[in-house]
């Protein structure tokens, strides 16, 4: 599949440049005072493993819009940025949620305490920032994306507040801010953005829409693995509603065939895992 290929290729990609970023950050954290290293070390470790599916679909989003092929390599700095943001973002989950393992590893909170880990998944949510300020991307532009990014984090932890609530009449609020604004359309908005999309036009918001759809679909099927839902038929037909809506978008967002293909084959791909 084209998709599974472009992951795949990119997630390759967004590995490389994130060994680059840490081992910058360790070399600064080793400046600034070794006694911080072992903390530096958690961040590192803990970035191990996982999909890269934001910063790959942040990256498609960027080239969707058109970006500069001159900027390629920032573009992955950014991606990778994100992946550091969503590292920092599951430190503070597996704390809330008591989880002892992550990624196939301890959680850092067993490694480094419950105070060091909320340290250090605060350092995560920072250094991204730190990272999109430095790339080489129009100032305006800079701009943009962190204001986007900073909205997308504080989306995010709205959804999560409901989430810890255990509030089921929120179901569809959590569903669209703690995970299809963040894991979907948020990254593939923010591609665009780098790639200078207006952000009041039809295209942006197709991407917008088209991500939110097929975001909360994503979490309806991850609610049904995890067995969290008890009319299983009934949530199917709703993920397959929202898929088949988002599949509807995707002429208003391209008219490129090849990133049809990829954003129709996404839809297939993130509906037919099994976990």
């Amino acid at each position: 599949m084209v998709f599974e290929k472009y992951l795949e290729e990119n997630a390759t990609l967004i590995n490389e440049e994130l060994d680059l970023i840490l081992s910058e950050f360790l070399n600064e954290t080793k400046k600034t005072n070794i006694k911080l290293l072992p903390f530096a070390l958690g961040l590192l470790n803990s970035t191990r493993g996982g999909k890269r599916i934001r910063g790959v679909l942040l990256k498609l989003g960027f080239e969707i819009a058109s970006g500069s092929p001159n900027l390629r390599n920032d573009v992955l700095r950014v991606a990778s940025a994100l992946e550091i943001l969503h590292t920092a973002f599951l430190i503070h989950d597996d704390i809330m949620d008591k989880s002892e393992e992550r990624r196939g590893q301890p959680s850092l909170y067993k490694l480094l305490g419950i105070p060091q880990a909320i340290n250090v998944g605060d350092i995560g949510l920072y250094l991204p920032i730190k990272l999109i300020s430095e790339a080489n991307f129009l100032g305006e532009v800079k701009i943009k994306a962190i204001n986007f990014l900073s909205e997308m984090v504080i989306n995010t932890g709205f959804g999560q507040i409901l989430d810890v609530e255990e509030d089921k009449s929120e179901i569809e609020f959590i569903r669209l801010y703690k995970t299809a604004k963040y894991t979907v359309a948020g990254p593939l908005q923010m591609g665009a953005i780098l790639a200078g999309m207006d952000p009041t036009s039809p295209e942006f918001r197709g991407i917008k829409e088209f991500g939110e759809k097929l975001g909360i679909a994503f979490q309806i099927q991850d609610d049904i693995l995890d067995k969290e839902i008890a009319d299983i038929e009934t949530a199917k037909k709703e993920a397959l509603k929202y898929t088949a809506e988002a599949k509807e978008m995707i002429d208003d967002i391209t008219g490129n065939a090849r990133f049809k293909i990829i954003l129709k084959e996404m839809t297939e791909y993130m509906m037919g895992r099994n976990k």
